[in-house]
């Protein structure tokens, strides 16, 4: 079979352009730190690493859905510490107004604190986190409560029983809200009760029997954030959970998508090799002719 020089200028152009594309292809790996830029690099690879990306996405919006919630439970926590403060404060001040030597006047100023203590607790009850109202339920685009009168013949709960839930994992989603008629139950009401047998100059033993009321609606603050710690736990512990497995996953699409250092620097040298030996070559049979042969 005859070769000609066109033939053979043919395979030389056709070896140094593939000499040329995989060391174009080394060298934008070495610039990216990416082994797999397209599908097509390596079909079955690329398609794992999807995955892995799709699952490393899922648990980034997962820690934003336990920070928000933590953020959240940490609000209502401080809200319930101050309603506790209130209802141990309103506590002291039965027990000292319970006692029948005390005069109408000092408990008539009794009851003046009191009335303070229920626009506080009103307060508390409307806390808003985030542009949301915490004890409202769903409806935590208004307050939780609404007052009647100055001073109050009535506060009174306007949210419903919807609770707030995050997604903290695949399988799970916890609320991050209590709702402040099971938190508040009938404290307004008993609160306004006290305060106005205060006034009236009831005898002691009127007063003391709003004690038992007082201290139902402290238990049931205690045990809302008793409540409100343990989920707080929980989303600290799936927080730790879910950077652990995004670690874990980000080494699975490393290994898969990012390429071995040193091999490819090593790769690439090689090629860069063949390519100017190529070129070399190329260079020095180019112009040759029949009488370059003949000498």
């Amino acid at each position: 079979m005859r070769v000609t020089e066109q033939s053979r200028l043919t395979a030389r152009v056709g070896y140094l352009n593939q000499v040329s594309a995989k060391l174009d292809k080394l060298q934008g790996q070495l610039s990216t730190g990416k082994r797999i830029d397209r599908a097509s690099d390596d079909p079955a690879g690329a398609a794992i690493s999807l995955g892995h990306r799709q699952d490393i996405a899922f648990e980034t919006q997962m820690r934003r859905n336990l920070s928000n919630g933590t953020a959240f439970l940490n609000a209502t926590d401080s809200a319930l510490a101050s309603a506790g403060d209130v209802i141990q404060r309103v506590r002291e001040l039965t027990v000292q107004a319970s006692n029948d030597t005390m005069g109408s006047n000092e408990r008539t100023a009794i009851g003046a604190e009191v009335n303070q203590l229920i626009g506080h607790l009103a307060q508390v009850g409307n806390t808003n986190f985030g542009g949301a109202y915490i004890f409202a339920g769903h409806k935590s685009d208004q307050p939780a409560y609404t007052t009647t009168g100055s001073p109050p013949t009535a506060v009174t709960f306007q949210g419903d029983s919807g609770l707030r839930v995050r997604r903290i994992s695949k399988q799970d989603a916890v609320a991050v809200n209590v709702i402040g008629s099971d938190v508040f139950g009938t404290l307004f009401t008993d609160l306004i009760a006290l305060r106005d047998n205060l006034n009236g100059s009831q005898p002691g033993q009127v007063i003391a029997g709003s004690l038992q009321q007082i201290d139902a609606g402290l238990d049931r603050v205690l045990q809302a954030r008793a409540d409100i710690g343990a989920r707080t736990n929980r989303f600290e512990s799936a927080t730790f959970v879910s950077e652990a497995t995004d670690t874990d996953l980000q080494k699975l699409r490393a290994d898969i998508e990012d390429i071995d250092l040193p091999g490819t620097i090593v790769a690439f040298q090689a090629q860069q090799s063949a390519y100017e030996a190529a070129l070399g070559a190329i260079g020095r049979t180019a112009n040759m002719t029949l009488l370059d042969f003949l000498r």
